[in-house]
C-alpha cells in the first residue's frame, strides 16, 4: 500500500503508504552521526512536503546512533514533520532500547512501541489529517 513516493537517504529507506501513515527503516550497519541525522531530516521533510505525519520506525542489524545524534535529536524535533513516532520491536533487546530512549528523550510528540506492523499503522492513523501536497 505505498503511494509510490520512495526516498532513500544514506542510512535509511522512508515511504509513505495510502493510508497517509509513512515508514521509516534504518538500514542494517548505519551509524547515525549529526550529518546523517540532517540527511535524515532532509528525506522526511521532502517525503512529507513538511506536512505533520505520524511514522512507523524499524531498524535492520546493528544501528548506532551516536552520543552526538542523540544529543541533538531533542534540538531537531521541533524541525521535524514527525507527528506520532511508532516503533515496531522485533526482539527484546531493540524494544529496551526503544523504551529507554522514549524514558531519556522525553520526546514532545507521541511515542509508542509495538511487536506488530499492522497494530503500529491503526494506532498511527488516528494521527493522521489529509496532506494536500500529496
Amino acid at each position: 500500500m505505498n503511494k509510490g513516493k520512495l526516498i532513500e537517504t544514506s542510512i535509511s529507506i522512508l515511504s509513505i503508504n495510502d493510508y497517509g501513515v509513512a515508514e521509516m527503516h534504518f538500514k542494517d550497519h548505519v551509524t547515525m552521526d549529526i550529518p546523517e541525522q540532517m540527511d535524515h531530516l532532509k528525506g522526511i521533510i521532502n517525503l512529507t512536503k513538511n506536512h505533520p505525519t505520524p511514522f512507523i520506525i524499524t531498524a535492520g542489524e546493528h544501528v548506532v546512533f551516536t552520543k552526538e545524534a542523540k544529543e541533538n535529536a531533542p534540538v531537531i524535533e521541533e524541525k521535524s514533520p514527525v507527528c506520532a513516532s511508532a516503533i515496531v520491536v522485533e526482539n527484546l533487546a531493540y524494544r529496551l532500547l526503544a523504551d529507554f530512549f522514549i524514558k531519556m528523550q522525553k520526546p514532545k510528540t507521541p511515542y509508542k512501541t509495538f511487536t506488530s506492523k499492522d497494530k503500529a499503522i491503526e494506532w498511527c492513523k488516528q494521527f493522521v489529517t489529509p496532506n494536500p501536497h500529496l
